[in-house]
């Protein structure tokens, strides 16, 4: 009994330096994201979803495989450093920075990234464009006006869903859509949070 309360009394001591320690490295792991995502940089400024979004030329996202961890989808993805997991998303900085187009290397494809500048939190762009369209009987010759894949027509919606092709930027397609007479309004698809199933 008294070895018991012994061993309360000391955790209960020790109870406020684990709080701290806990605090203190979160405090350290929130400002090293903010020191990476600053070495991202900042690119083109975009809307989606009624949200601000400006893309981090300098972090890319890759989609880890079954079972398989952070450090192991960076390797195949070429290396650079972990910034955050979304879901079964890895996002890590780029070695170089660039374009905000879907790439392919090793096998692994490697998405451009945002930054959601009202939240900070970090959005994933998977090459998929949501476009109004005038006439929806138009959506083949837009798509292939642009150089885009047709993924799905919602003939009743008026709206058509685009993918760009590899090495293409997302961005500069949502643009150059914009200015075409025959769209309405051109959106590029923000994944920023991502549904982990229990």
């Amino acid at each position: 009994m008294k070895f018991r309360s012994i061993t309360m009394l000391i955790a209960l001591i020790a109870l406020p330096t684990l709080v701290q320690a806990a605090d203190q490295s979160a405090t350290a792991a929130v400002t090293e994201r903010a020191i990476i995502l600053q070495t991202a940089g900042r690119g083109q400024a975009l809307t989606s979803n009624n949200q601000q979004y400006q893309v981090l030329p300098g972090a890319r996202a890759v989609k880890s495989l079954a079972q398989e961890a952070p450090q192991q989808t960076l390797a195949r993805a070429g290396g650079g450093k972990l910034i955050e997991t979304k879901g079964s998303f890895v996002v890590f900085t780029a070695a170089s920075q660039g374009a905000a187009s879907v790439t392919s290397t090793n096998g692994a494809t490697s998405y451009p990234t945002v930054l959601n500048t009202r939240t900070n939190g970090i959005g994933i762009l998977p090459g998929t464009l949501s476009v109004k369209l005038k006439n929806v009987d138009s959506a083949a010759a837009v798509a292939a006006d642009h150089g885009l894949d047709v993924v799905r027509v919602f003939s009743h919606l008026q709206t058509a869903f685009y993918r760009v092709k590899p090495g293409q930027d997302v961005v500069a397609a949502a643009a150059s859509l914009s200015t075409d007479t025959r769209v309405t309004s051109a959106e590029v698809e923000v994944i920023e949070h991502v549904a982990v199933p229990n």
